[in-house]
């Protein structure tokens, strides 16, 4: 292994350089291109043919003209390859819960591996001190890191404050409306989202306390009316869960039409927002019109759960949910509900792109720039920019990921 000469006063870094790519950075394709990285960070993109000396201090990987893009960032996941975010701890009040030996390093290397290269872990709806006692122990996993697998973000909190009528795949014996000491137990450990439903007693006080926390707020599996959804808006939430998926669409009040959540959120002019881009949960003309509508504020997630990765029929668990994977997505056993999806990120952008011909750079951008916006970590990640952290996925025309690298160093390759 070869490395670089080391600046002035640091110690010696690796550098890896990334040739013969089509490199996406400052909002364009560049061909031929080159990405040097050195230690964590990207150091440049080279538009011309890098110099002797520097191809003998690197590590030299020719990309073969494949797509080199910023890393995913998966905002919405909640498990993969057979295990899920709620194994981090056990059930009840726990004071200071221990990380668990294998499932979150097994998601966040399988979520590496598939190019995701950051994610924030979904935690489904439950008692209080159930996922008071999980986000914690998440927080030990975030804080110390996982060799080989993508940086976790932070924890969503989706749920517990959601909307019985639109519960999907949440237990609806777990569902309440946020009570004051509730909001005050679980924004006190600071998680990066959580998604409620802005319509419930409470909800605009529990906005005021999330935000003030640093956690963005976003409405989901929700009744909301577009009233509702503007003062929830006016006490801080900024963000939109699953578009279609779990929220209140227009009713009727005697002869007058009321838009609900959905058409509140599509006619907004601030709200970020987001789908799942599987071709299960949303057919080609809704994801059209959602794109439409918010342009640069829409960003794809997976939803996926410890299904993906899994064959036909396997079954799991979301909280106290029973699903099982059927054609190619998960559904509530018993019901007629989806129960989060089975599709990796780099696969649903692939759908957008390869079958539905959306722009490449558009699409690319949904699921990086556009959630690193989001999740406020925008000034690290989710761009080719030299100081941000080398957070890269490369790619092949149908978006099938064949290299990772998370911080500049080079995980294991797609299996």
């Amino acid at each position: 292994m070869t490395f670089g000469a080391g600046r002035a006063g640091h110690e010696m870094v690796e550098r890896v350089l990334l040739t013969s790519g089509r490199v996406i950075a400052g909002g364009a394709l560049l061909d031929g291109a080159c990405v040097l990285i050195e230690g964590t960070r990207v150091a440049d993109v080279l538009t011309s043919a890098p110099t002797p000396a520097l191809l003998e201090s690197a590590r030299v990987l020719d990309v073969g003209g494949r797509i080199v893009a910023p890393g995913l960032i998966d905002l919405h996941i909640h498990g993969a390859a057979g295990h899920s975010f709620e194994e981090a701890a056990l059930g009840g009040d726990v004071s200071a819960a221990a990380p668990t030996d294998d499932a979150v390093p097994a998601i966040l290397r399988h979520l590496a591996s598939v190019g995701v290269t950051a994610t924030q872990a979904s935690l489904a709806s439950d008692r209080i001190g159930v996922m008071a006692g999980k986000v914690r122990a998440l927080h030990a996993w975030r804080d110390r890191g996982v060799a080989g697998g993508a940086d976790l973000l932070g924890i969503h909190l989706e749920g517990p404050f959601l909307a019985e009528a639109q519960a999907g795949a949440h237990e609806p014996s777990k569902l309440r409306a946020p009570a004051a000491a509730d909001v005050a137990r679980l924004s006190a450990l600071a998680p990066a989202m959580v998604t409620l439903a802005p319509e419930l007693p409470g909800a605009v006080d529990a906005i005021r306390a999330f935000v003030a926390a640093g956690t963005v707020v976003a409405a989901g599996h929700s009744e909301a009316t577009g009233p509702a959804l503007a003062a929830a808006v006016e006490a801080g939430l900024t963000h939109v869960t699953h578009l279609w998926s779990g929220q209140s669409s227009t009713t009727r009040s005697g002869p007058w039409r009321v838009p609900g959540l959905l058409e509140a959120s599509l006619s907004s002019d601030t709200l970020t927002a987001e789908v799942i881009a599987d071709g299960k949960h949303l057919p080609p003309a809704l994801l059209e019109i959602a794109r439409r509508c918010l342009g640069e504020r829409l960003v794809v997630v997976s939803d996926a759960t410890q299904g993906a990765g899994m064959p036909e029929g396997y079954t799991y668990g979301l909280a106290d949910v029973r699903c099982e994977v059927r054609d190619g997505v998960g559904v509530v056993i018993g019901a007629d509900a989806f129960g989060g999806s089975t599709t990796t990120l780099a696969a649903m952008l692939a759908h957008l792109h390869v079958d539905l011909g959306w722009p490449l750079l558009e699409v690319l951008a949904m699921g990086s720039s556009r959630p690193a916006r989001v999740a406020g970590v925008a000034d690290r990640k989710g761009a080719l920019t030299p100081g941000h952290d080398a957070d890269v996925v490369v790619l092949s025309d149908d978006l099938v990921p064949w290299r990772t690298f998370v911080r500049g160093h080079e995980v294991a390759a797609p299996r």
